[in-house]
């Protein structure tokens, strides 16, 4: 159920049955007065006479303007009751160029676009002509045009100063020519939708030409002017003349302008009349195509390697790992060579601690782990087999050659 505050002349007519009881002398001037100032609560108007007859008998239109200045009721206006009381004529006539300004302040930012979507419903008042009333929505369009260079001005180099220019053009002036009766309600305004279907048909464009890039020279207005209008019926031709046999042309002149599923959806969004050639492709045919676009491989125009792992690196093939082979390591001033030939040497001689288990570039074999019958011979002394004399020899030549090296 929808409530609404009782008009002045409503309230008029109960003033003055209780002025008349109460033996009250109210003047119609000073009703209209405090109607007007309480914004139509006839409680607070009945509160504010009880105060006021406790010490006079009558009260004048003056005496109601000093009256109703310290006891005004401040309410919030909505955008809805904005727009009603610009185009509506009688509210229009009735508001002060000041107070339509205020109108405009309660919420700048989208009372403007209630002007702007709803001042071509309007039935401008004492036009003698549809002619006349033409020019007048005319003319509320011509301010409203000037109204949004302004706005650029205001809020893209911050001159916040323009604000009462903006209210005049964007609002008060619009109001004023076509100010009358309206057909229907007032609607909310579409820009805010279409604006944002706007920014994400945008990121779409960009999308599509990013990937054309690769093959065409041409920047998103280029792209959107002549070759989405040549590729989607060539898209969509073979869907639908051809059904499921035409999916490997498709495809095929997809791949080569770089261009995924998601970007022929887009194009489709894109074409001017992408809605009504999606409508001829038959739906098993739509389902087919996304099945075998998913089935098979597709060039990919751009890989991105910047955050690659150190795991996807240590777990890439063995032909793209690095070849640390000639590593030197040079951190404590001395290091390890490891030569062609898989031996390697010093460049010091090495003292303390520095081994090459510590090395975290080289990986050495583990040594096997003696028997207990070796452990055994160890301990007693017996190492003087021909197992030991081999191994003596082993390790003499192996000393030799280290030193030849370290010479040469």
């Amino acid at each position: 159920m929808r409530f609404r505050r009782p008009t002045e002349q409503q309230m008029k007519a109960r003033l003055n049955t209780i002025a008349f009881r109460e033996n009250f002398k109210l003047e119609p001037n000073a009703m209209s007065q405090l109607v007007q100032s309480t914004h139509n609560d006839i409680r607070q108007v009945i509160n504010l006479l009880s105060s006021y007859m406790l010490n006079r008998s009558s009260m004048s239109y003056m005496d109601s303007k000093e009256y109703s200045s310290f006891n005004k009721k401040e309410v919030s206006v909505g955008p809805f009751d904005v727009i009603g009381k610009y185009l509506n004529k009688t509210e229009n006539q009735r508001l002060t160029f000041s107070d339509k300004l205020d109108l405009y302040y309660s919420d700048f930012s989208i009372v403007p676009l209630f002007v702007q979507e709803n001042y071509i419903d309007n039935r401008p008042a004492g036009c003698e002509s549809s002619l006349e009333a033409l020019e007048r929505v005319s003319m509320a369009a011509d301010l409203i045009s000037e109204a949004d260079i302004v706005d650029n001005k205001l809020r893209g180099s911050q001159q916040w100063g323009l604000m009462p220019l903006h209210a005049a053009l964007s609002s008060v002036g619009p109001a004023f020519h076509v100010s009358g009766g309206h057909d229907g309600m007032y609607r909310f305004p579409g820009w805010l939708g279409q604006n944002s279907k706007g920014s994400k048909l945008s990121r779409m464009l960009r999308d599509v030409q990013t990937h054309m890039r690769l093959r065409v020279s041409a920047d998103k207005t280029e792209v959107r002017k002549s070759y989405i209008p040549a590729m989607v019926p060539e898209l969509v031709s073979p869907l639908v003349k051809e059904g499921a046999n035409g999916i490997s042309d498709v495809m095929g002149m997809m791949d080569h302008y770089y261009l995924t599923k998601d970007h022929w959806d887009a194009m489709m969004e894109l074409h001017l009349d992408g809605e009504r050639m999606l409508k001829e492709i038959p739906t098993a045919v739509k389902s087919a195509f996304t099945r075998e676009y998913k089935k098979t491989n597709h060039p990919v125009a751009f890989q991105t390697t910047a955050n690659a792992t150190a795991s996807k690196a240590a777990s890439a093939p063995a032909s793209l790992r690095p070849d640390t082979e000639d590593f030197i390591d040079d951190d404590d001033g001395g290091g390890v060579i490891i030569d062609d030939e898989g031996g390697e040497g010093d460049e010091e001689d090495q003292s303390g601690d520095d081994s090459l288990d510590k090395d975290a570039l080289i990986k050495t074999a583990a040594k096997p782990k003696a028997s207990s019958a070796s452990r055994a011979d160890t301990a007693s002394g017996s190492g003087r087999g021909r197992g030991g004399g081999r191994g003596a020899k082993s390790a003499s030549a192996t000393s030799q050659a280290r030193k030849k090296r370290k010479t040469e």
